[in-house]
């Protein structure tokens, strides 16, 4: 009785160890073949992330070529407009758009009203006022001789001269750049002080008005500040190609 009672005990064991055994690889068969049935999926899942990050690297790539691009662009235009700037700050005071300084000379130009007292006085007949006043020619020639002699740059009280001024009489009115001015006269020219000092001695006009009576001199400064010219620049016939 035990004796079977054991086989049957040997038996049940057994059986159950098989019905392990076979659930067991049944189990693992199940698992591979889902393996091998996802497979695939993971294959095409990668590949497509893949194509994906290769697409991500080749924007990137085509990004960082335009910013470089950008960039050289803005470096290249900011040296151009540095340049320009610097071609201007250059230019703008030759041709008498800002105000300068530097040494020079000081003309003064004034009427010989003492001599046309006096000529009054002693021949009413013969007297003549526009003898002893100093007209448009004597500021003109006086400023050639300045220019000559290689002034920089020169104002008429105050009166910036520059290529499109124009100094001329108006009855007994001198107009320079169109505003009316009155005696005495100032004539500043930036340069050179000894050789704009011994072209103004030795020109004619100087020399003729000194010999004349009229009150003139001409003296020499080391800094001299002269403003900008502030009218407008006439373009009538001039056109942009």
């Amino acid at each position: 009785m035990k004796k079977s009672r054991v086989q049957l005990s040997l038996l049940f064991i057994s059986l159950l160890s098989g019905l392990l055994v076979s659930w067991q690889w049944h189990s693992r068969l199940v698992m591979a073949q889902q393996e091998n049935h996802k497979q695939p999926e993971l294959i095409s899942i990668i590949e497509s992330l893949e194509k994906e990050v290769a697409s991500q690297e080749n924007t990137i790539s085509e990004l960082r070529n335009q910013l470089e691009n950008l960039q050289r662009q803005k470096k290249q235009e900011k040296t151009s407009t540095h340049e320009l700037q610097k071609r201007i700050e250059t230019l703008l005071p030759l041709v008498g758009l800002t105000p300068v300084t530097g040494p020079g000379v000081i003309v003064t130009l004034d009427d010989n009203t003492a001599g046309a007292q006096a000529a009054k006085k002693s021949s009413p007949a013969s007297y003549r006022p526009e003898d002893f006043i100093i007209h448009d020619r004597n500021i003109l020639y006086l400023v050639n001789t300045l220019k000559a002699a290689g002034a920089e740059a020169i104002a008429v009280n105050g009166q910036r001269l520059v290529t499109c001024s124009s100094i001329r009489c108006v009855g007994t009115v001198i107009l320079v750049n169109s505003s009316r001015l009155a005696p005495p006269y100032e004539i500043q020219a930036i340069g050179n002080p000894e050789a704009l000092e011994a072209a103004v001695q030795s020109s004619i006009d100087f020399t003729l008005l000194k010999n004349r009576g009229f009150p003139v001199k001409v003296t020499k400064s080391n800094n001299l500040t002269l403003p900008a010219y502030k009218g407008s620049l006439p373009a009538e016939h001039m056109r942009r190609i």
